[in-house]
């Protein structure tokens, strides 16, 4: 598999994730070839995917907002624009950044996402 089909198949996880049912995120991101070329894959690689298949956007947004965890990346609408940033529920502050642009918004979030997933093991 070739950098941009593995890119092309990250931007559509949420989608999987929800049609699937059964299945994991880190399954989802072991069948895609992220693990192998996490190296190769940056926000910008990813924000060009997402602007060619802006569809996506949304669903990374839902699945941010569906997420049930105790700490973990989150990406949503803000007053200025967009925020991405680190919850945690164990430690103080939380760690996050806004955005004018919704698409690099969600290419850093996604970054951050699957980066944690892939260090983390879960």
């Amino acid at each position: 598999m070739n950098i941009t089909d593995t890119v092309i198949d990250l931007i559509y996880i949420p989608r999987k994730f929800e049609d699937l049912g059964n299945v994991s995120m880190y399954s989802l991101l072991s069948d895609s070839g992220y693990f192998e070329a996490h190296s190769q894959i940056s926000e910008s690689t990813i924000r060009e995917a997402l602007q060619a298949h802006p569809e996506t956007v949304d669903e990374w947004m839902r699945f941010s907002e569906d997420k049930r965890t105790n700490a973990g990346w989150y990406f949503r609408p803000s007053h200025r624009g967009y925020e991405v940033g680190y919850f945690s529920r164990s430690q103080s502050g939380i760690k996050s950044a806004e955005y004018f642009d919704r698409t690099e918004a969600c290419a850093v979030f996604i970054k951050n996402e699957i980066e944690e997933i892939r260090i983390k093991g879960t």
